[in-house]
């Protein structure tokens, strides 16, 4: 393979050329994909700027508003910092395993394992998901390695001052996603048990780092406290409620979870690369601060994952300093592939490929896994429904869901404000802080709700809120071979009563 030549890796024109063709490649391809329900949710805390919300810190929001601002309130504009974050990322791990080569292993090549490195991440398909989706995560995984980055700085130069970028990094990566506190942990026990650097624990400077890291993410623990802790319980506490007996099931979710996200090649390197830094544990004594960011956060979730449903992108922060560890580890069997890691690295091509296709082939058949597919049409629909019947001054839209009710503002041609479940009493996440306004009151409501069984329910609390409620109409979103991807049910409400009916 080309690609794989030691000479080709070794230039920093080619890796610039690389980087700068796949960053132009996924700004054209957000031409092409839709808007994802998370993406239009944080679209929507974008719209209602503040220190923090219900689910999570506001970093993929501030994300948002930038890019909308520059380039509007559309699907370019909602996405385009993920692909800035994308490119930030793999500029910071070639740097960081360049730096690692250079330091500790001299008579290798530092710009073919660093390029390396860069290959190997693009061939993971989580790389490929977040490079085109703005989410809390998107923006956790560079500050992630930026906290990683800076600590391997102040080891290699000796200079205490790369402490003050760890602070602000840490604070950076917390303001993006809670989970980010466990890099905390991973730094402390990596000087804890590192004979070499142990000393680096009675110095102030790390504990500086800390409170710069708080003093940045202090706006979000004020939100917090204004709001009587929402978003630490609902994160901490109500996230334990959900821990049951042990589970096989949870962690097996969470492998195969893993497996999609890594691929299969980088999956099984993920735990040879554990495996061979324990047992030889002295010999890798520089590979440990790689080995501590990434086990504090995937053994940790894993564990988690014996009595709980663990999400597939908690582990996501961990998986960048695996990489470095493989391609330090591993270069050999990757520069010289046998036919198994050719058939591997092919393979993952094909997964990354076939993951971009999805997106862009209308109304495809994913189950619950199309989640965007009929929502652009159905907010049209509806519009005119609500239009034909007086316009949003007489007629109010709502969904059962953040989801759908955040996709049908994006959607919907004035972008007006739509509503979620606390319309008939149910909890709704960040919608509850924005409120139901008493001018909704007397109105009629267009309630939008896609056909899955599990909301059926829903039309007996709702119809206590409203003198009646009516099915209008069902958009019915096909594929190719005419078996339906979605569809998007819409009832008429009439005569909102509100919470004190």
């Amino acid at each position: 393979m080309l690609i794989l030549n030691q000479a080709f890796l070794s230039s920093k024109n080619n890796f610039y050329k690389f980087i700068g063709i796949l960053f132009v490649a996924k700004l054209l391809y957000l031409f092409f994909i839709p808007i994802t329900p998370q993406e239009a949710y944080y679209w929507f805390y974008s719209q209602n700027l503040d220190w923090s919300y219900f689910d999570h810190p506001p970093m993929a929001a501030y994300s948002i508003w930038l890019g909308t601002n520059v380039f509007g309130d559309n699907i370019f504009g909602v996405k385009f910092m993920a692909v800035v974050w994308y490119l930030l990322t793999n500029l910071l791990l070639y740097k960081t395993v360049l730096r690692y080569v250079e330091n500790y292993l001299p008579n290798q090549d530092k710009n073919v394992l660093a390029f390396l490195s860069v290959l190997l991440l693009n061939l993971a398909l989580f790389t490929h998901i977040y490079a085109i989706t703005i989410v809390p995560d998107t923006p956790l995984i560079f500050f992630w390695l930026l906290v990683v980055y800076a600590v391997q700085e102040r080891l290699i130069s000796g200079n205490k001052n790369w402490w003050l970028l760890v602070g602000v990094a840490l604070g950076l990566a917390l303001v993006s996603k809670y989970t980010a506190v466990a890099i905390i942990g991973a730094i402390f026990f990596f000087f804890l048990f590192s004979s070499k650097h142990r000393k680096e624990l009675l110095s102030p400077y790390p504990y500086l780092a800390i409170i710069i890291g708080f003093a940045i993410f202090a706006p979000v623990i004020y939100w917090n406290y204004e709001r009587g802790w929402a978003s630490f319980l609902f994160q901490s506490a109500e996230r334990a409620n959900t821990v049951s007996s042990l589970r096989i099931t949870y962690i097996l979710q969470l492998f195969a979870s893993q497996l999609f996200m890594l691929t299969p090649l980088l999956f099984v390197y993920l735990f040879k690369s554990f495996s061979t830094v324990i047992r030889n544990w002295k010999a890798k004594e520089n590979l440990h601060l790689y080995f501590w960011s990434a086990i504090i956060i995937i053994g940790g979730f894993t564990l988690v994952s014996l009595t709980s449903l663990v999400k597939m992108n908690w582990l996501l922060p961990g998986f960048l300093p695996i990489i470095a560890i493989v391609v330090i580890v591993y270069s050999n069997s990757f520069l010289n592939p046998t036919k198994l890691i050719r058939v591997g690295i092919w393979s993952s091509l094909v997964l990354v490929v076939v993951a971009h296709l999805v997106m862009v082939v209308p109304n495809i058949t994913l189950g619950n896994g199309n989640t965007w597919s009929g929502w652009e049409d159905a907010a049209d629909k509806v519009y005119k429904i609500q239009q034909e019947r007086g316009g949003n001054e007489k007629i109010f839209i709502f969904s059962n869901g953040y989801k759908a009710a955040s996709l049908m503002k994006f959607y919907l041609p004035d972008q007006q404000n739509t509503y979620a479940e606390n319309i008939y009493g149910k909890r709704a996440l960040q919608f509850d802080y924005w409120g139901i306004p008493q001018s909704l009151i007397g109105k009629d409501a267009l309630y939008v709700r896609s056909n899955r069984t599990e909301y059926d329910a829903d039309l007996k609390e709702i119809r206590k809120y409203f003198d009646s409620v009516e099915e209008l109409e069902t958009f019915d979103y096909k594929f190719i071979d005419g078996k339906s991807a979605r569809k998007i049910i819409c009832y008429y409400a009439k005569n909102y009563k509100g919470q004190n009916r």
